[in-house]
């Protein structure tokens, strides 16, 4: 026969036994797969040897580590099914690592006639981590599939530093990193140099620039005086405090403490040590930034919440809070312009990271206003695609005036038909997503 069997390889964390779960496989038997197309994945665990120094694990809060399986060449997969224990045996670190086994078998494509079998080929390993809003939110039975306040991925036989692109933005950011499969694979399928992503989901406050600026700054003792002021209210407010109170709080309060742009991060390396990692690229979206925004009347703080986010959660002492507490401040063009170079500002103080932003689409195609007379100045406090026009023009004069990057959705969606792939200004198709994921690839390049 002339298949290869595919093996694991080593799979190192100095002071610590991997273990590791049955296999998922993602396609049946005799699938042919592309290179670098991950078909199976597993969840691991680090158990501590007993002499091991230092208190914390290497992905300390990590509680949900994955590796997912991509194919080194193009062919034939076979699969060993005997690496599927089915049951809880595919959730939970049932058996140390093993890099010489083989797991599965790869014809090549375009292999022809029976040769004698070759040496084992390891496969490329995709490692998937994720830190947990809660340890009672991990699923377990698929990709990433917990509720994270971040998320990262990152080849393991990367020889070089991998760059390092952190994602802070909303879905139009989101999506060309995370991909039809919400796990980085498309990325990683596509990128030819080493890389490390990392996503911070938008899942309460919205990622703007007065809000990261703050985050950034924000010490201990001004977290304190926050939380402080959420319990106060919550707890002996007016309005009765319900679960969904205590859910919401907890996600603001996590979404309020630490900055990730302060943040290192470890990874497994080719030689099987961690290595603490920095923010190389930082991708924002300019959908993120509201022509008004909340500040909290007393301590001077900023949000923004999406308003379906707030009638999602229920948490009707929250949102008596944040009627109270909170005063809406306009904003204009020229006012996002100052946040993002202080913002900008702010970052280079602590990291050599190059900022990239996603510009707004300006046209659906669909207006069809014949004159503008009714409408009084601003106009884009009135019309959106007034606005976003707007909003385009001033990070273009913020992109020759900074040394930062922005990538022009706009264009993008009125070449490909904005009605079709990006028919609400965000949400953009799977093509779509894939000629915004290009642009970032060719920028980190």
């Amino acid at each position: 026969m002339n298949e290869i069997p595919l093996i694991l390889g080593p799979l190192l964390v100095p002071g610590y036994v991997v273990k590791k779960s049955g296999i998922y496989w993602l396609y049946p038997d005799n699938y042919l797969c592309r290179k670098n197309q991950v078909v199976g994945f597993c969840n691991i665990s680090l158990e501590a040897f007993p002499d091991a120094k230092g208190d914390t694990s290497p992905f300390a809060g990590e509680a949900e580590l994955q590796v997912a399986f991509a194919s080194p060449v193009a062919g034939h997969l076979r699969i060993d099914h005997e690496t599927s224990f089915g049951g809880y045996l595919n959730f939970i670190g049932a058996q140390i690592w093993d890099a010489r086994t083989p797991i599965a078998y790869l014809t090549p494509a375009g292999a022809t006639g029976d040769r004698p079998l070759k040496n084992p080929m390891e496969l490329n390993l995709l490692m998937l981590a994720g830190k947990l809003m809660t340890g009672l939110a991990n699923y377990g039975t698929s990709l990433l599939p917990g509720w994270h306040s971040y998320m990262r991925a990152w080849w393991k036989g990367s020889a070089s530093p991998p760059k390092t692109l952190l994602t802070l933005g909303i879905c139009d950011a989101q999506g060309p990193v995370l991909g039809d499969h919400a796990a980085f694979l498309e990325f990683f399928e596509e990128a030819d140099f080493a890389c490390h992503l990392v996503i911070v989901p938008n899942e309460l406050l919205v990622p703007c620039a007065p809000y990261l600026i703050e985050q950034f700054f924000r010490t201990e003792q001004d977290f304190n005086l926050i939380a402080d002021d959420i319990r106060q209210n919550i707890l002996h407010g007016p309005v009765t405090t319900t679960p969904e109170d205590y859910f919401f709080a907890g996600c603001l309060l996590t979404a309020l403490q630490d900055s990730p742009v302060r943040r290192t991060f470890d990874i497994i390396a080719k030689d099987g040590y961690q290595k603490s990692l920095q923010p190389s690229y930082i991708l924002l979206s300019s959908n993120a930034e509201p022509l008004q925004i909340l500040r909290h009347k007393k301590l001077r703080y900023h949000i923004r919440i999406y308003p379906f986010r707030i009638e999602q959660a229920g948490a009707p002492a929250c949102r008596a809070w944040l009627n109270q507490a909170f005063e809406i401040v306009p904003r204009t063009i020229a006012d996002i312009k100052a946040d993002y170079i202080r913002l900008l500002n702010a970052f280079r103080s602590h990291t050599n990271a190059r900022l990239i932003i996603l510009n707004q689409m300006s046209t659906s195609g669909r207006e069809d206003l014949a004159f503008y007379m009714p409408f009084d100045a601003p106009m884009g406090n009135t019309l959106v695609h007034v606005a976003a026009k707007e909003m385009n023009l001033m990070l273009e004069e913020l992109q020759t005036e900074n040394d930062i990057s922005v990538i022009d959705a706009d264009a993008m969606a009125a070449e490909m038909g904005a009605a079709h792939h990006l028919p609400d200004g965000v949400h953009q198709s799977g093509l779509m997503q894939a000629q915004v994921r290009a642009e970032i690839l060719r920028l980190m390049r």
